[in-house]
């Protein structure tokens, strides 16, 4: 305990004559004063602690050194007295000690709170008569731990071994009924399982208030008589036993539940071992409910899997030997378990081989060799299923490991995927159709542009040539009727749009068919704008449009095809001049970086906002009107995209409906 600052002098000689016997007597007394941390450390222990334990002070004082002292089956009982400190103020605990010379001795540990610390006393319970009587308790608990554990074996039913436990631990104590108690949604002890000595009188359902049980908390072992004045006496009164040993443990969901075992004739010798028996006792059920129920949540998620779930090892000739096959594996690929699964002994009656569909063969060999190199694998492949010999499709995803005995195993999962290649067997079908029918659209566009163009080249050809006659009459004094020149101006307008038509369509097919080959050579911009520029400047001066272009410093250079850089300068200048009634238009080059940038700039009509998105689509046009008002098939910008595509170039708008529009091209500068 904390003592108080002793008088500052220096000790007399009549000081050490005192305290020597003094000394003794402490050393000789059955008990050692012990100042404990928190945390379980030791701070300080009396001298006699040699005698008891057989190590000297200086060691039991090092850090940690006194929990490797207390036995480990007892690490958690003087855990939770400790907890119960906190409770109370104070706790009391039976422990065994492991002494210097391998030996153990039984001790009662008494503490109390002071400060930030623990004080108490520690009891030597140990004696000649508990020793022999120890062997025997111990052996009668001895039997009933292989007993607890075959329970759990036999059964993957809880309920029902809850029933077993509480008859084994009830037996072993030697009380004449027993019950599990279990907290339930309002923290309330229920009775769940139930066990009756031969012969003897039933329990009865019982609830209990777990606030009124503080060794529950404590989790301690304790015997309670019904002459004592506690509420928990009165509940053994009214039950109609004697006395009552409860048993505390933890279930697998951390909740509170304690073996409650009733005696009807008082038991004639109870001491530490019956105590630490029934404790490992519990602690062993502790562990066996908490495995049942890793058990029961593993069934639950394998029942729910759509997959199948398998493990095998290989044997000496490299064949797969199935040591797990869940339901679901044998459903999907039609095997018996029975037939597929091995016992180490004796061979499979089927081989997984002999079920792979011989043209898959070569791959899952080669699966094979992967997993045995101790890499994970995943392979699609087909069966032939030995129930029904349907062939099917399956997903298989295996990891190798090691076995706690250093065999090579290999755990996985299979998929039936054969709906899954069945459709995409349809779809494989659904583009190759798609890609012939495209071929075949190519072919059609370039005969029909052949055949097409041919003909209306010679029609706009004969029309040029009849409108120049018409000219010449007309020099020559002669007069001829004025629809000649007329028709021969319709005629040839008319076949120029519909030739210009046709080019945009056949190269939107090769464009969209990838068989329009480009090149990617240097390309002078101002040139090729000037040149565009001098076929539209008589259109622009007839709207009376103000044309002006912005070049850049020096001349810049980019990497394309000339022809088709042409054409998307073409279609950029068309457009602003088509869109544009009245205002100006604005060609602007820049040199950004590593870019070369066209900027069209109109005062037109203007996009709307919403359709910006649907612009380079091929056919369309904001307004179906449009295209009456303004002659257009709606393929231009549909063409511009795709080819500055393939020269690796980009293209943007912005666009204010009845303000205007500007178009931004960019093509990569040669270096």
């Amino acid at each position: 305990m904390a003592s108080k600052a002793a008088p500052d002098r220096a000790p007399t000689s009549s000081d050490a004559q005192s305290a020597t016997p003094l000394r003794a007597r402490v050393e000789n007394l059955p008990f050692v004063v012990i100042r404990v941390a928190r945390d379980g450390t030791l701070l300080d222990v009396g001298s006699n602690i040699e005698k008891l334990t057989g190590y000297d002070r200086a060691q039991l004082l090092e850090h940690g050194f006194g929990k490797r002292l207390v036995h480990p089956d007892d690490l958690l009982v003087l855990k939770r007295g400790l907890r119960q400190i906190g409770l109370d103020g104070q706790t009391t605990v039976r422990i065994q000690l492991i002494c210097a010379d391998g030996s153990t001795r039984d001790v009662e540990v008494h503490l109390a709170a002071s400060e930030d610390e623990f004080d108490g006393v520690v009891y030597d319970l140990s004696s000649e008569s508990e020793m022999v009587e120890g062997i025997r308790v111990r052996s009668r608990f001895d039997e009933a731990e292989p007993a607890l554990r075959n329970a759990a074996l036999a059964s993957a039913d809880m309920l029902k071994f809850l029933e077993a436990a509480v008859s084994l631990v009830g037996e072993a104590a030697r009380a004449d009924r027993g019950r599990v108690l279990l907290t339930g949604d309002e923290e309330t002890l229920l009775s769940v399982a139930f066990w009756t000595k031969e012969g003897g009188r039933p329990p009865e359902p019982i609830e209990l208030d777990p606030t009124s049980w503080p060794e529950l908390v404590a989790g301690r072992v304790v015997r309670i008589t019904s002459d004592e004045s506690t509420p928990a006496a009165n509940l053994i009164r009214d039950i109609g036993s004697s006395e009552v040993i409860l048993v505390p443990f933890r279930d697998d969901g951390e909740r509170d539940g304690a073996f409650l075992l009733e005696v009807d004739t008082p038991l004639m010798t109870w001491g530490s071992f019956e105590s630490r028996s029934l404790a490992r006792l519990a602690r062993l059920f502790e562990t066996l409910w908490a495995w049942m129920g890793a058990e029961a949540r593993y069934r639950s998620t394998l029942a729910d899997l759509e997959d199948g779930l398998f493990n095998f090892g290989y044997d000496a000739s490299g064949k797969r030997r199935y040591v797990l096959a869940s339901p679901q594996f044998e459903e999907i690929t039609g095997c018996n378990a029975n037939a597929l699964l091995s016992d180490g002994e004796k061979q499979p009656k089927l081989s997984w081989q002999s079920v792979v569909y011989e043209s898959d063969n070569q791959a899952f060999a080669e699966h094979e060799e992967i997993l045995r190199s101790g890499e994970r694998s995943q392979l699609e492949y087909r069966i032939v299923r030995p129930d029904d010999k349907a062939v099917r499709w399956l997903r298989e995803s295996a990891t190798p490991s090691l076995s706690p005995s250093g065999r090579a195993v290999v755990g996985g999962l299979v998929s039936d995927i054969t709906e899954r290649k069945r459709a995409e067997a349809s779809l494989l079908q659904a583009k190759q159709a798609a890609e012939h029918a495209s071929q075949a659209k190519t072919v059609f566009m370039a005969t029909m542009s052949h055949e097409i163009r041919s003909p209306l080249g010679a029609i706009h050809g004969f029309a040029e040539l009849l409108g120049d006659e018409v000219n010449d009459l007309k020099a020559e004094g002669s007069e001829p009727p004025k629809q000649f020149g007329e028709f021969a101006g319709i005629i040839a307008e008319n076949t120029k749009r519909v030739l210009h038509l046709v080019h945009n369509l056949f190269d939107l097919s090769r464009l969209e068919s990838g068989s329009l080959d480009l090149q990617n050579i240097p390309v002078e911009l101002h040139s090729a704008i000037e040149r565009v520029l001098s076929q539209y400047q008589r259109l622009a001066e007839e709207k009376d449009l103000d044309v002006t272009f912005e070049r850049a410093q020096g001349d810049p250079v980019l990497l394309g095809d000339p022809e088709r850089v042409e054409q998307i300068i073409e279609h950029l200048i068309s457009n602003a001049v088509k869109f544009t009634d009245e205002g100006s238009i604005v060609i602007r080059t820049k040199i950004e970086e590593s870019n070369v940038i066209l900027q069209v700039e109109d005062t037109g009509i203007g996009i709307a906002s919403e359709y910006l998105e649907e612009l380079f689509e091929p056919f369309t046009q904001e307004d179906y009107k449009l295209t009456r008002a303004y002659d257009g098939s709606g393929l231009g910008l549909a063409i511009t995209k795709r080819l500055l595509d393939g020269m690796g170039g980009t293209i943007s708008v912005e666009s204010e409906k009845g303000i205007g529009s500007c178009l931004e091209v960019t093509f990569d500068a040669c270096r």
